[in-house]
């Protein structure tokens, strides 16, 4: 059965705000792997969690590398930052 319906809805525009996200991201440092879980929304900005050797996902458990991460070497990036403009563009 084939019917013809006249279009009542019609999209003049859009617009879209990201107000929070959250990103797996698997990556390699000093020859070890890590998994971190980074958040981000607008009112506490980012938040990142590293996978604990049980698999469990915790803010406690950073490496010492990380704990001591030096904004000024990374265009004053934090930690969080960097991982963020690093991985933008592989969710996309």
């Amino acid at each position: 059965m084939e019917t013809t319906k006249k279009q009542l809805l019609r999209v003049s525009g859009v617009k879209h705000e990201e107000t929070a996200w959250k990103r797996y991201i698997y990556f390699d440092y000093a020859s070890l792997r890590h998994k971190v879980l980074l958040f981000w929304d607008e009112f506490n900005g980012y938040e990142l969690y590293w996978e604990s050797e049980e698999g469990r996902l915790t803010s406690q458990k950073a490496p010492d590398w990380a704990r001591n991460w030096n904004e000024d070497e990374h265009n004053g990036m934090s930690l969080e930052h960097y991982l963020d403009e690093l991985t933008y563009d592989w969710h996309k």
